[in-house]
């Protein structure tokens, strides 16, 4: 859920405010929270209402509100598609599933959308297994593509999602050789496919990958989403460090991702993105719950699944740390918007396909920084593709949000005008808090799958999603 009860309005990140993590026990002083049971209001009466169950949903994880709009989107982890169902219109429920969603919505774990409505992104919880697709049209994917952790949130707009680029089916095998999303430029016409050469351009035109605008890796096992600004935005990662056969470690951290300038629909180039790693701001995924996260008033909400605790902390704060600068030895872009460079061939004399290991390792020896690399130890992230800056920021100001014991595996967040909610996967229970940390009214749904939760623009409904069931419900909050 990304909407917002008080925006931060930042720029570039270029914070120097340091400042120290707060203990649990003083974040809960400061905020006025005791037990839950001493502020609890009791149980709510409210009676749940199905909205839909069934085919038009697969194992549901997150859901939001477009913007200006009455539409509810749900991401399907089922079968990497979106549902979106109009709740102004019964029985409007209808699933999109792109043609290359085994890699760019897999196992989608949130979703969230600009403030215009017109764009949004999803968090992948997967480690790039393309749902164990044989590659034969371009065996080198099964070596060096497939389950690589080549994966992160990826951006779409609302009008071309599922439409534009559709030049296979769902889980058939692709086409492109290579062994990232930029197939060789320069195949010659003898080893081209006689349906994608041109005679005009005297080239081998593979077809495009999908609709996804823009796609940024090096946060696998991404559990949760929440849009900053433009085009970037806050991610939850699973993953963690890497060992050295590339199997994530744990735990994980937040994230903030930038697409800056995208690069239209199903091609390639990621080289003016840039990756921000809050690094020691604690994460703990469980396989297969999304967590939601929300912002207000300066503070970004996070569920800590695995640690059963929700978090809040201010990403204005902290010590920014660029690991490795810019490739072409320009500022890094912050913030920008709109079509850009389609893929890394089109870059006059530049180091060749930016996701290609090789190329990555040469970019960070150029331009990295040696020292801070060193000094991050265990902490230290290998980039997975090449980029306009890939930073950390350490000492972020952090709180648990949540007192112990309040919810034992938080999933979906979602931000009301007066209060917040948390849906508990393991009790089946939605818990309200107000801003002060007070522990209000206790939803019981009686469903064993909770996952995402949404508020409707006007406060007065409470969307939920179950993947147990197969459904999404609402609850009126007045």
């Amino acid at each position: 859920m990304n909407r917002r009860f008080g925006r931060l309005g930042r720029g570039p990140r270029r914070s120097v405010l340091a400042a120290s993590a707060l203990s649990a026990a003083v974040a809960l002083a400061l905020s006025g929270c005791s037990s839950p049971e001493a502020d609890a209001t009791g149980p709510s009466d409210a009676a749940v209402e199905t909205i839909v169950v069934g085919d038009a949903l697969d194992s549901p994880t997150s859901l939001a509100v477009r913007p200006d709009s009455t539409e509810l989107w749900v991401t399907n982890a089922g079968n990497d598609s979106i549902t979106v169902i109009d709740t102004a219109v019964a029985g409007s429920a209808r699933m999109m599933q792109d043609s290359y969603g085994e890699h760019f919505t897999a196992r989608p774990s949130g979703i969230a959308f600009s403030d215009d409505g017109q764009y949004f992104a999803v968090s992948n919880n997967s480690n790039n297994e393309v749902r164990g697709i044989d590659f034969k049209l371009a065996p080198e994917r099964n070596a060096h593509f497939k389950g690589n952790n080549f994966m992160g949130p990826t951006l779409f707009s609302t009008t071309t999602f599922a439409l534009a680029g559709q030049s296979k089916h769902y889980m058939d095998d692709w086409p492109q050789p290579g062994i990232s999303h930029d197939p060789p430029d320069d195949t010659p016409k003898n080893q081209c496919p006689s349906e994608y050469w041109s005679d005009a351009t005297a080239r081998c035109v593979w077809p495009r990958q999908g609709s996804h605008l823009d796609m940024l890796h090096g946060n696998p096992l991404g559990t949760g989403i929440l849009h900053d600004q433009v085009n970037a935005f806050f991610i939850l990662d699973g993953c963690g460090a890497h060992d050295a056969t590339n199997v994530c470690q744990g735990p994980g951290h937040v994230a903030r991702v930038d697409f800056n300038r995208d690069h239209q629909e199903g091609n390639g180039f990621h080289g003016d993105g840039t990756t921000t790693r809050f690094i020691d701001l604690p994460y703990q995924r469980v396989d297969s719950v999304p967590s939601g996260m929300f912002e207000h008033d300066g503070w970004v909400y996070y569920a800590d699944t695995g640690a059963g605790v929700v978090r809040r902390f201010q990403p204005d704060s902290g010590t920014t740390e660029v690991m490795v600068a810019n490739w072409n030895d320009s500022p890094a872009s912050h913030g920008e918007h709109g079509p850009g460079v389609i893929d890394w061939s089109h870059i006059e004399n530049g180091p060749g396909d930016g996701d290609d290991p090789a190329t990555v390792d040469a970019w960070v020896e150029r331009r990295g920084n040696h020292a801070a690399i060193a000094a991050a130890g265990d902490k230290r992230i290998r980039p997975m593709e090449t980029l306009s800056e890939y930073s950390y920021v350490w000492n972020a100001t952090r709180e648990d949000a949540t007192p112990a014991g309040a919810v034992e595996r938080p999933a979906g967040l979602a931000a009301g005008p007066n209060s917040w909610f948390v849906a508990d996967n393991a009790s089946g229970r939605i818990v309200e808090f107000d801003w002060s940390g007070k522990q209000l009214r206790v939803f019981e749904t009686g469903k064993t799958g909770l996952t995402g939760l949404a508020v409707s623009p006007d406060g007065k409904t409470l969307y939920f999603s179950d993947a147990s069931t197969n459904g999404v419900y609402r609850l009126a909050l007045s």
